[in-house]
């Protein structure tokens, strides 16, 4: 059976505004460019939509050698490669592991702008940051991601969902990196390993969501959709569900309507 792909998005900066793409390049700890910088605190400790909403209000384009952030009409550029910067260690969850600074006076841009003292950083080569799992191969690679490298969303889960609200809303409240032309609700929570061209990947499991899917990517504001109807259909052990994660088996590109060949 195969699927096409509707969508690709990446997000260079963890927990920034996102950017619909016509191509990537899948690696094991993501797409190319896809959460390779965060944003952390004085203690190292990574910044999220989670205790800032107002990082939704961050815009992202991307070019050859630079990614572009845009906020409140005043732009600033990030080199792709650049990481001589200094390295220190920062912690995303349970794990803590190396970065570079980008750059002082980018740094200083966004702590100006969140209004909080902090530092951007992206990952080098020995960034290795591992993500278990109880599924072969049992571990991963994975970028600055909550989670996993990948997170696949089907058109039908998104048209069931907005169904049942009293607004519709955007994909982008769940950070999606592939969006697959689906016609039955929820089904790549079943799907194993596919294809797509030579890359391959594999589910893993469903994807947890959090409060960040409560917040409007275009304000800021924080309601209460979508995680309260979700509640009400997909919710089980204590955890409400949307999307799958998935890793990466073999490495190549994948383009906007490219098709998927379930194994």
């Amino acid at each position: 059976m195969a699927f096409s792909i509707s969508d690709l998005f990446i997000y260079p900066i963890k927990s920034l505004g996102g950017i619909s793409v016509d191509k990537a390049f899948a690696e094991k700890e993501g797409f190319q460019h896809d959460r390779r910088w965060m944003l952390v605190d004085t203690n190292g400790r990574f910044l999220s939509q989670r205790e800032h909403h107002e990082m939704a209000l961050f815009s992202s384009s991307l070019s050859a050698s630079h990614l572009s952030i845009t906020f409140d009409h005043d732009k600033i550029d990030i080199p792709l490669t650049d990481t001589s910067g200094t390295t220190q260690m920062v912690t995303v969850w349970d794990h803590t592991v190396n970065a570079t600074e980008v750059d002082v006076q980018i740094s200083a841009w966004f702590s100006d702008k969140l209004k909080q003292k902090c530092k951007l950083v992206r990952m080098i080569e020995s960034t290795n940051r591992i993500k278990e799992f109880p599924k072969k191969p049992y571990k991963s690679q994975v970028s600055f991601a909550d989670g996993y490298p990948y997170l696949i969303l089907g058109t039908a889960s998104m048209n069931l969902l907005n169904q049942k609200l009293d607004a519709p809303l955007n994909v982008n409240r769940f950070r999606p990196n592939i969006v697959v032309d689906t016609t039955e609700a929820h089904e790549e929570d079943r799907w194993e390993d596919f294809r797509i061209n030579e890359v391959e990947m594999r589910i893993v499991k469903p994807c947890a969501r959090c409060v960040v899917t409560t917040i409007d990517q275009r304000t800021g504001a924080r309601g209460k959709e979508p995680l309260k109807t979700l509640a009400g259909y997909r919710k089980w052990d204590k955890m409400i569900y949307f999307g799958a994660n998935g890793i990466l088996l073999s490495s190549g590109v994948v383009n906007k309507g490219d098709q998927i060949q379930l194994s």
